[in-house]
């Protein structure tokens, strides 16, 4: 079930990639896996513009984030976990951005499946951590996504 998950995600990333595109050359390409592959940077100092649906599903995961507190147990991270793969599913539904400010968005969001992962199989003290990264990760969204 845990690699359905990670595949599903994948698919999901790829297909919002090549989403609404004729046929792509070899150097698009590229630069598309290679913008998901790096640091989201602003758009000549300023945020980039992100689709309503965007920033909703980064809101909603910001709530789901803040549920987790010191009294949560592993089921509470695992059920986290869950929820937060739904938003991000959502988000990818959702897409409907294009250029460099799409390319910029997958970047920001790509660090996010690794994290669900842990949080559906790592123990309390790797859940913990992500939480903490996943928290100061949604934070940056309005840093750089208008």
């Amino acid at each position: 079930m845990k690699y359905i998950t990670v595949i599903a995600a994948f698919l999901l990333i790829t297909s919002c990639v090549n989403q609404g595109s004729e046929k792509k050359t070899g150097k698009e390409e590229k630069n598309i896996h290679k913008a998901q592959s790096e640091v989201v940077t602003l758009d000549n100092g300023e945020k980039w513009k992100a689709n309503f649906a965007t920033t909703k599903g980064i809101m909603n995961m910001k709530y789901l984030v803040e549920t987790i507190n010191e009294e949560s147990n592993i089921d509470d991270y695992r059920k986290l976990s869950e929820n937060l793969q739904k938003e991000f599913q959502h988000i990818f539904q959702r897409c409907d951005m294009t250029g460099e400010a799409h390319n910029q968005l997958h970047s920001y969001l790509h660090p996010m499946s690794e994290w669900f992962k842990t949080l559906k199989e790592g123990d309390m003290d790797e859940c913990r951590s992500v939480v903490a990264s996943l928290n100061e990760h949604l934070e940056k969204y309005d840093s750089y996504f208008k």
